[in-house]
């Protein structure tokens, strides 16, 4: 049978207060985000709703993208298309987590962000501005190109 007296037992509680603190620190790092190849497609014909992609590199702690907008259009949203059961659908995507040491890409067929309302004139050529908010590392903007893929 093992014995254990009070200064034993407050060094191991000690001891599992460390690692929890180590567990949580990892956890809590500092988010590292890098965004890049930002692009829209021009919006086809006089509609006023396009797709726009990009990349988001994360090299520290996990975080969360909550919003997008820009100042070309009225209204960014997050989406998100899945094939189910043979069928392509899309929905909107209220938050997107960002791994740690992770990337989230915004590529055709896959996630994309739903530009609406794009101002009167915009077209193949001209500058994109977008700008992301996240819960820990707060806004970020990313330059692109209207066209067909990042410049």
């Amino acid at each position: 049978m093992i014995k254990l007296n009070r200064r034993h037992l407050l060094g191991l509680a000690g001891a599992g207060l460390a690692l929890a603190a180590c567990g949580q620190r990892a956890d809590m790092a500092t988010p590292k985000i890098t965004l890049s190849k930002a692009w829209m497609r021009p919006p086809p014909g006089r509609r006023d709703t396009s797709a726009a992609y990009l990349i988001i590199q994360n090299e520290g702690g996990a975080d969360t993208l909550v919003s997008v907008s820009s100042p070309l259009a009225d209204e960014v949203q997050m989406h998100i298309s899945e094939m189910k059961d043979d069928v392509m659908s899309m929905r909107r995507e209220e938050s997107v987590p960002i791994p740690a040491h992770g990337t989230v890409t915004y590529a055709p067929g896959g996630r994309h962000l739903m530009v609406f309302g794009i101002h009167d004139g915009v077209k193949a050529g001209d500058k994109l501005t977008l700008t992301l908010t996240f819960k820990r590392a707060g806004t970020m903007t990313v330059e692109g190109v209207v066209g067909s893929g990042p410049a």
